[in-house]
């Protein structure tokens, strides 16, 4: 994989107000640390950062950081802060690396074919969209692909069922789903209630009624009295 070049100042302010009087600068405050590195108090241009990790790996860059009084470090991206609102870092967080030993990331999911449930109208449904990961630091890949081709109706796929390289291991203790297709849900058929006080049988409209001035068999009825 390849090493992205970055280039950051050393802080000398610190604490919360240093690193706000930062942020009104439009720089974003970090630190970088790792096994035998004291922390190391760093300011990034936002630009840059973001230049750096807007390759295909994304988060999982390998940085090759260029800090004054240190040289270059082998670095990653560790952790992060950002604004809920503007998505500008707020925060970074980098971590020196061994390139020759393993470390564990997340890699993105990426579903590949079109599946035959699917084709028949079933639903597509990714179950997990990472998987956390164990390589060398330079066999990061960039995702881990699943085809789904084959995928019908009511049938999933597996961690156990991926053909992973050699050298990557997703070390896991159940063998959890990674996509299934599902059947689609029947619709549902509502029938209105009917309003308060409305006739709950429908008016025979076929009955025969009585003429202007007529009146009916029953009304005539009622008007006779019984003679003794």
């Amino acid at each position: 994989m390849q090493r992205i070049q970055l280039s950051v100042s050393l802080r000398e302010a610190q604490g919360k107000g240093g690193a706000r009087k930062l942020r009104s600068k439009g720089l974003i405050p970090g630190v970088i640390y790792g096994k035998g590195l004291k922390n190391i108090n760093v300011e990034v241009n936002p630009k840059e950062f973001s230049k750096a990790l807007s390759g295909s790996s994304g988060m999982n860059t390998l940085l090759e950081v260029d800090v004054p009084q240190h040289g270059k470090l082998t670095a990653m991206l560790k952790d992060y802060q950002a604004d809920n609102l503007t998505r500008k870092f707020t925060h970074v967080d980098f971590v020196t690396i061994d390139l020759s030993k393993k470390i564990k990331v997340d890699v993105p999911v990426v579903l590949v074919g079109k599946a035959e449930g699917v084709k028949e109208g079933g639903i597509l449904e990714q179950v997990r969209r990472e998987l956390n990961v164990i390589c060398l630091p330079t066999g990061i890949p960039k995702s881990i692909d699943v085809d789904v081709s084959a995928l019908k109706i009511g049938q999933s796929i597996h961690i156990d069922d991926l053909k992973l390289p050699p050298d990557i291991e997703v070390p896991h203790d159940q063998n959890f789903t990674i996509a299934s297709v599902v059947a689609p849900k029947a619709e549902e058929v509502v029938t209105a209630a009917p309003a308060e006080g409305a006739p709950t049988e429908p008016e025979v409209l076929t009955a025969k009624k009585p003429a202007e001035g007529e009146a009916s068999e029953e009304k005539k009825g009622e008007g006779k009295a019984e003679k003794k």
